[in-house]
């Protein structure tokens, strides 16, 4: 069942196109990625599902109705831990957030330890959450968002600047509330190696428009490619760069300037970029092949 529908949707910024006739779907109890890079229109469209933005042309519908009647149906978190009262402790957000759906009693105090014992904040759950770390704060907005018990949780990088425990226990999090609470998960990142392990759909944008709509699954399944990492004994100089690209050889030069991706079929073309590296009198240290991974995905519909 689609519970979110998207059709031709369009909005501008004066003479910005910020979204350009775009259209998809998210099916119930999926995870599904809204991706794309900084500018191409990711949150313009998922403010214009929580009806923050008003689109200047196309339709939103949730669980078939208009999106501006449908608003108790989902919840959002934006930026997670800006959504919290730093001078309230996770107990009191949960409270509060609860209490403005007009939520409250007995019954939404027990939903709150519940909610703070499967995040295990039940020992920080009287603590100012200022005191707390990110990764705890990003549970709490989560958690806030779990309160009102809306089948639709849309969420803006959850995993922003977490260590790698508290990225864990946040990727456990949203695979439990789809697959345990049949609930309905719009995820937009950055981190592509969440997306390969938690999503099941993905949308890519780009400048606006939609240039993937397909399943993590198939996307995977058609990579026919395959990518070596060569290494090289010294750092690139710019002029190096620009040669190489100008190549034409597919090649992706990494941050540290040390090394070099390119995908390719066939494995003798491996050979091109040798003889390009040997005009060029760049030394090659280790050449070795890796696996494909929605990083590369990503790259290539992007770039």
């Amino acid at each position: 069942m689609k519970v979110i529908e998207v059709n031709n949707l369009v909005k501008k910024y004066g003479n910005l196109t910020a979204v350009d006739n775009i259209s998809f779907s998210v099916n119930q109890g999926c995870i599904c990625g809204i991706l794309g890079p900084n500018g191409s229109g990711k949150t313009t469209t998922i403010k214009s599902i929580c009806n923050l933005i008003i689109p200047d042309k196309g339709s939103i519908k949730i669980f078939g109705k208009n999106n501006t009647k449908s608003m108790n149906l989902l919840s959002a978190i934006f930026d997670g831990t800006r959504n919290l009262y730093w001078r309230l402790t996770p107990k009191e957000n949960l409270r509060y957030f609860a209490g403005i759906r007009g939520l409250g009693g007995k019954k939404i105090e027990n939903k709150i330890d519940e909610l703070l014992d499967q995040f295990n904040l039940t020992d920080k759950k009287n603590t100012m959450v200022n005191e707390l770390s990110r990764g705890m704060r990003q549970k709490v907005a989560i958690a806030m968002a779990l309160i009102c018990d809306t089948d639709i949780i849309l969420l803006d990088e959850p995993t922003l600047g977490l260590d790698v425990q508290s990225y864990m226990d946040i990727k456990n999090i949203l695979l439990d509330i789809t697959t345990n609470m049949n609930k309905t998960i719009l995820l937009s990142t950055h981190a592509m190696d969440l997306v390969e392990e938690v999503c099941d759909d993905v949308v890519i944008l780009n400048q606006g428009k939609i240039v993937v709509n397909d399943s993590v699954g198939n996307l995977m399944g058609m990579v026919k490619r395959k990518t070596y990492e060569v290494n090289l004994l010294h750092t690139l100089s710019d002029e190096n760069i620009e040669y190489i690209i100008n190549s034409h050889l597919g090649c992706y030069v990494m941050e540290d300037k040390s090394s070099i991706e390119v995908d390719i079929i066939d494995s003798k073309e491996i050979y091109n970029l040798i003889d390009v590296l040997k005009q060029q009198n760049i030394f090659i240290k280790e050449i070795k092949q890796k696996e494909i991974n929605f990083q590369r995905l990503y790259l290539n519909f992007t770039q």
